[in-house]
């Protein structure tokens, strides 16, 4: 079954929100950047299947963000330089 763009668009969202969710900085960059490239690459998915079978691992890939940034956040690290305001 085909998702709705809206589903697509919901996935990508949590996805986001939960590779927000790293504490170290470099984790959170990389889990960011990687979901985002990952969509783009598969934005010209026309064939059914092939769409179906991106968002099935999207959903995989979202549970094991989900448990990885729960363990980054049991074990925090002081702030990145790169997080650093103050200028």
């Amino acid at each position: 079954v085909t998702m709705s763009r809206q589903t697509t668009l919901g996935l990508y969202r949590s996805l986001l929100r939960a590779a927000g969710g790293f504490t170290n900085y470099n984790f959170r960059e990389y889990a960011v950047r990687s979901v985002r490239d990952r969509f783009r690459a598969n934005v010209a998915l026309a064939d059914s299947e092939a769409i179906d079978l991106a968002l099935h691992e999207g959903r995989r890939q979202l549970e094991v963000v989900k448990r990885q940034s729960v363990v980054s956040q049991m074990f925090p690290q002081d702030k990145h330089a790169m997080e650093s305001r103050s200028r």
